[in-house]
């Protein structure tokens, strides 16, 4: 409170209020009154609703203790969701009609199983390991990269058909 400052016509007086917050959320507010020199200070903390230090440092500890294993899910969602992604554009690729007249029957029939396969196998394995999504990639692959290597050689000498944006041959 900055009280005893004398009477003075409106716009006279002068005070200097300063406000000063710290990192820890504390507000410090000084005022002063020019003409008298009178000066006073208030501390406003604000402990409703704030995390202790004790709080704040068992946080920090169970975020180290569950990184490891947030890291191995996180992991893990990042090779279901390559494997689904792989999955469904082999898919899209066969269902697309420029594409899908170019592959041989047999070929295309064996791609087809082997991407119903994997989707049934995702659908019943939403939990699985990374290391087991991985394989399943792999597998895919392997059926896979043979059937598109021979499409895109066949399909257009120099290269994918039609060429390689740019003009690339």
């Amino acid at each position: 409170e900055l009280s005893g400052i004398p009477p003075a016509p409106r716009g006279i007086p002068q005070i200097e209020v300063a406000f000063d917050l710290d990192a820890n959320g504390i507000l410090n507010v000084s005022a002063e009154d020019k003409s008298s020199g009178k000066k006073n200070k208030i501390t406003i903390t604000n402990d409703k609703g704030r995390l202790t230090k004790e709080d704040i440092e068992r946080m920090v500890r169970e975020a180290e203790q569950y990184k490891s294993e947030d890291d191995k899910n996180k992991h893990r969602v990042e090779a279901k969701n390559g494997l689904e992604n792989y999955t469904f554009s082999l898919r899209n690729t066969l269902k697309d009609a420029n594409i899908a007249g170019k592959i041989d029957a047999s070929d295309k029939t064996a791609l087809e199983k082997a991407v119903d396969d994997v989707v049934k196998w995702l659908d019943g394995n939403q939990t699985a390991e990374t290391e087991e999504f991985e394989h399943k990639q792999k597998e895919l692959e392997g059926i896979a990269m043979p059937i598109m290597t021979k499409l895109y050689q066949g399909g257009a000498p120099g290269g994918a058909p039609g060429g390689m944006p740019g003009g690339f041959p």
